[in-house]
């Protein structure tokens, strides 16, 4: 995906993928056969003692029996969970004795062991022998353990290991917020950064305790000096578009007095500062200013509360919702939402939003925020599910190939499960998904994606022999059409990409022979953008490289599969401070 120069940047990582532990200890069904003789043993000799307390020497003999047991259960699992572990390096006092391999002899001495604690275990025994229930436990137990352990072919194929990529969010930055504890400024006393001014805190020592915000103070008391002025002085005499590059302008500042680049988080701090919200005032001082009383964000001067702007009343419960979801991620970290495990029988044309689509797919929600997350999730292959059903091309389907022009890895990929939640199971007909992920910023942190197509569908699926393959082409768009192992598409997606803008990867323009090469495929075509703003201008420019007719299916748009999770809008913030993926649409064949 190409991305501006003010691009605020996002972290990644990978996450290693549980194995999952079928014979789980609170369903007696899948416990092994060791573990259940072994916990009716413990439980009968325990009932036997309630009932008859034995003598002090059977009972030392029992004992013994029992730590027998359990030692060789101990070895017996550890041997099976982890063969190779045992049989890695040979033991000194064998070495000396033959020069065979270190596998062989390693399970000889193994096999021995054992043998002298089955022997062992046989004399204890016969000890306690009798019609008592513990010895008749005590000999099944020892003859299970000369038996193979039980084998599950499914089970070894679900505890095989793969990796998921999981988006791991940054921190951010809001004025309204404690630059320190992130608890909500809104309503309380706020104290301003004594030296820069530009951040804000709870109480004084949580101000004195910011020790990361030290460097960039620094700095920006640093720039401050330099200029002879406050940082936001007479800013109201900048029109919109001056002002945005006037911040750009005051991070170059910043970043050579620290000889660094400045983190997304830190350039914030003058991305989004706390001033007045009248375009033609911008007043920056502290102590003349007051705030939205509903999120505590947007700020207008005291002594003229018209300043406050007017399409604040709009965006004010998308600034609540930023600052919870900022809130929630400080305290517990990245917000994983409930994800549906129905497969619908039929498809579900009736469904023409999310909401509606939730609702089929017996979703329930907590809040707000999850469902919000949610629709991150799942609006990538739901307006990919939707493209198609304009273009009538979801009956009967049994195979379906999807390109993701310009895909980014913390979007496209993230949570990479959607694919088959989202598409594979509210499409009945549908037995082979194909998505592909294409562009030259697809792996910016070398993820591994052979160990990426090792995902793997749900049980039911693999019993239904349905499949979803990910394919990752790390090259721009017009390149991967002229390779060898090119699988041609049902439909191309160009989500959130930025058309109308000329600079992009290594700031060249590359969308023309892009957009050249997806239209002579003839196939649908759906371009998402983030805003109202960009839309009209991602279609003119397809429309201006087209060489053929276009069949426009459906117009710029509002898409009714749009994520709900805002994000700060600094290209239009003006019109529109929050951005939302995938939030218009057009749809061309």
């Amino acid at each position: 995906m190409q991305q501006e120069a003010t691009n605020l940047g996002s972290s990644s990582g990978q996450k290693k993928k549980p194995s999952r532990n079928r014979n789980r200890p609170r369903n007696k069904c899948n416990r092994t056969t060791s573990e259940i003789v072994v916990t009716e043993a413990v439980k009968q000799v325990e009932e036997k003692s309630e009932e008859e307390p034995p003598k002090a020497s059977k009972n030392e003999e029992c004992n013994d029996a029992i730590k027998l047991i359990q030692q060789l259960l101990r070895k017996k699992l550890l041997a099976k969970s982890n063969p190779t572990a045992t049989t890695s390096a040979p033991r000194k006092d064998t070495t000396k004795l033959s020069p065979s391999p270190p596998v062989l002899i390693q399970k000889k001495s193994k096999d021995n062991e054992m043998n002298e604690l089955l022997m062992s275990l046989g004399s204890k025994l016969q000890k306690v022998a009798g019609d008592s229930p513990t010895a008749a436990l005590f000999s099944n137990l020892s003859k299970l353990f000369n038996q193979a352990p039980p084998s599950d072919v499914e089970s070894s194929d679900d505890e095989a290991e793969y990796i998921e990529y999981i988006y791991k969010p940054r921190q951010y930055f809001m004025a309204s917020l404690c630059n320190l504890c992130k608890s909500d400024l809104c309503g309380q006393q706020i104290v301003p950064c004594s030296r820069c001014g530009l951040t804000y805190y709870c109480s004084g020592l949580h101000m004195q305790n910011d020790q990361e915000h030290r460097q960039l103070c620094y700095a920006l008391r640093q720039t401050v000096e330099s200029n002879g002025h406050d940082m936001f002085y007479k800013c109201g005499d900048f029109t919109a578009e001056q002002f945005r590059s006037y911040r750009i302008v005051c991070i170059r500042q910043v970043e050579k007095s620290m000889n660094r680049s400045l983190t997304a988080t830190e350039q914030e701090t003058l991305l989004f500062p706390l001033i007045c919200s009248d375009p033609k005032c911008r007043e920056h001082r502290f102590k003349r200013l007051s705030f939205c009383n509903g999120c505590g964000e947007v700020a207008y001067c005291k002594d003229k509360p018209n300043h406050l702007n007017s399409n604040h009343k709009q965006w004010c419960p998308a600034y609540r919702l930023f600052k919870a979801l900022i809130i929630f991620q400080s305290k517990f970290g990245r917000l994983e939402p409930s994800l549906p495990n129905r497969i619908l029988k039929d498809l579900p044309m009736a469904c023409c939003n999310t909401r509606q689509m939730m609702r089929k797919l017996n979703i329930n929600v907590q809040d707000d925020c999850e469902s919000a997350a949610l629709t991150q999730v799942a609006t990538g292959p739901l307006t990919a599910w939707y493209a198609l059903k304009l273009c009538q091309r979801l009956r009967d389907a049994s195979e379906l190939t999807i390109h993701l022009i310009g895909a980014e890895i913390e979007f496209e990929v993230d949570v990479l499960q959607k694919w088959e939640l989202f598409m594979l199971h509210i499409m009945p007909t549908l037995k082979v998904l194909n998505v592909i992920f294409i562009g030259p910023e697809l792996n910016p942190n070398n993820i591994s994606f052979e160990q990426l197509k090792k995902f793997k569908c749900c049980r039911h699926c693999r019993n239904a022999q349905r499949s979803v393959n990910y394919h990752f082409e790390n090259t721009l768009y017009h390149n991967y059409c002229r390779e060898s192992h090119f699988i041609s598409p049902d439909l191309v997606c160009f989500f959130n990409s930025g058309l109308y803008r000329s600079t992009g990867y290594a700031l060249e323009d590359t969308w023309p022979d892009t957009i050249q090469a997806s239209l002579n495929l003839k196939c649908p075509i759906v371009v998402t953008s983030y805003t109202k703003y960009e839309a009209p201008l991602d279609m003119s420019q397809f429309i201006n490289q087209s060489n053929r007719h276009l069949n426009i299916i459906l117009p710029p748009t509002t898409n009714p599969f749009a994520s709900e999770k805002p994000e700060r809008n600094f290209i239009s913030d003006q019109e529109a401070p929050f951005m939302f993926k995938n939030f218009y649409c057009f749809v061309v064949e």
